[in-house]
């Protein structure tokens, strides 16, 4: 009886934080009406040179800023300028101090990116409030847009989802969109999920009012993300995510970001024979969830199975990619590789290096060896594999889905999730012929090149034509 006075207690609480978020997203709404009718009624389109231009709006509030989503947006911005001549483009952006001559100087500074200066900057004043209420408020900032200006066809390539309901519904705008990451995972509709502790795994159970918050935002975040007309997103990992909570599997489509590492597979390509042959590297960040802890298990382990000779040669470099230090995680990294009596096979730096000296680090190593589980895209991975690597990674996420390749023909790498399966991997790897070594070598950039620019342009026009065809 008691157990079932639990039960209940515990789908009542799920189920008003439920409502709660239904009653925010209502209240969100409500004050919109007077902007709706402003948009209904505006037809203030991007001025049209003749009767077969279209205007095309990316939607990026931050797109001022230096990361992989900012690589996506200008990339896709270049490639319609290059393969359309009747197209006129405007970026929503909340960067309010930059004129648009110092945005697109810094994508050329930071993304090596020439574009052509004929591109609308519109200012959102109210970006700020995006990541009010679980990302709602982008439906408030994607209103102003539309009242600025309305295009014929929209690209969030933020992947917020919500602003959909807002450019297609009001608007009647074609509307593409690019996910990076969902806002909300299966993983959080579940009553019961698995963390990952001191290297085990436990069973938990999520609170009720979590519970209940994640399936309101499921809810309205699949309802507006339906309204697309295409959906991209970076991986296998997000489809499975998007397939499950937007339900529209026939027109989502992965095409992977550009990761820009063109020039870092340039400058490997010129340095082989700088590889050192038992040189080991892990650069990522220094927090829990890139379980260093495992990899050093394996290395330890390792000792007692790898001929000495060649174990007196191994080294493990430790990179952090952390701008800001963790003093705790770094001191308790020290700690573990006493523990293991590891001092003379293991390498850390600690503080944040400078880009040339991490791409020295990448291209000297032979292997690549990283333990985060469910990664769910692995850029440290595609960075190790643009420079030839042989990668050792977790058998989760995007490494086991998309990344790593275990055929006989076209091997880049080994999963492993124990540390004795680590360690049977690494010397495996280590005892490699050069015949067997370049081979992989050779897997392993073929995989990275999946990620460059150019590959991105050209599958990304491929998947928008049908959108221009419909316009």
């Amino acid at each position: 009886m008691a157990q079932m006075g639990k039960k209940i207690t515990y789908w009542i609480y799920e189920k008003l934080a439920f409502a709660k978020v239904f009653l925010i997203f209502w209240i969100l709404l409500c004050p919109l009406i007077w902007r709706i009718l402003r948009i209904l009624f505006s037809r203030k389109y991007v001025d049209k040179r003749h009767k077969k231009d279209v205007s095309i709006a990316f939607f990026h509030p931050n797109c001022n800023a230096c990361t992989p989503q900012e690589n996506v947006l200008w990339s896709a911005v270049k490639a319609i300028q290059v393969e359309y001549d009747n197209v006129r483009i405007c970026v929503y952006t909340g960067d309010l101090k930059l004129k648009g001559e110092d945005i697109l100087a810094n994508v050329e500074s930071k993304f090596d990116i020439k574009l052509q200066p004929n591109i609308k900057i519109v200012y959102l004043r109210h970006s700020k409030w995006i990541k009010t209420f679980a990302y709602m408020g982008s439906i408030w900032v994607g209103s102003e847009a539309l009242v600025r200006l309305k295009p014929h066809i929209l690209i969030d390539t933020m992947g917020y989802g919500y602003i959909n309901l807002i450019f297609k519904r009001v608007g009647t705008c074609k509307v593409i969109n690019y996910i990076h990451n969902p806002l909300v995972t299966l993983e959080k509709l579940k009553t019961r999920y698995i963390v990952l502790t001191d290297n085990q795994y436990i069973l938990t159970r999520r609170p009720p009012s979590a519970l209940g918050i994640s399936k309101g935002i499921a809810s309205i975040y699949g309802w507006t993300g339906r309204m697309a007309d295409l959906i991209m997103v970076n991986s296998y990992y997000t489809k499975e995510q998007i397939d499950g909570i937007w339900q529209c599997p026939d027109r989502t489509h992965i095409l992977y970001p550009p990761i820009g590492l063109e020039k870092l597979m340039i400058r490997a390509d010129g340095a082989w024979d700088k590889k050192s042959i038992y040189r080991i590297i892990n650069a990522s960040v220094f927090k829990e969830e890139s379980n260093h802890e495992l990899i050093l298990q394996a290395l330890y382990k390792l000792r007692s199975m790898l001929n000495p000779t060649i174990m007196n040669e191994v080294r493990l470099i430790l990179v952090n990619l952390s701008t800001e230090e963790d003093e705790s995680y770094i001191n308790n990294l020290k700690n573990l590789v006493q523990k293991y009596n590891l001092s003379d096979f293991v390498k850390i730096y600690h503080n944040y290096i400078h880009a040339n000296r991490l791409e020295e680090e990448l291209i000297r190593s032979s292997y690549g060896i990283y333990a985060k589980v469910d990664d769910h895209f692995g850029s440290d991975i595609i960075a190790g594999l643009a420079t030839g690597q042989i990668m050792i990674v977790h058998n989760s996420g995007a490494a086991k889905n998309e990344l790593i390749d275990n055929d006989e023909d076209s091997q880049n790498g080994y999963l492993a999730k124990t540390a004795e399966e680590y360690a049977k991997a690494l010397k495996e790897a280590l005892q490699l012929t050069p015949a067997e070594k370049r081979k992989m070598q050779k897997a392993a950039r073929r995989t990275a090149e999946q990620f460059s620019r150019l590959y991105f342009q050209k599958k990304f026009l491929e998947l928008i034509e049908s959108v221009f065809e419909t316009k």
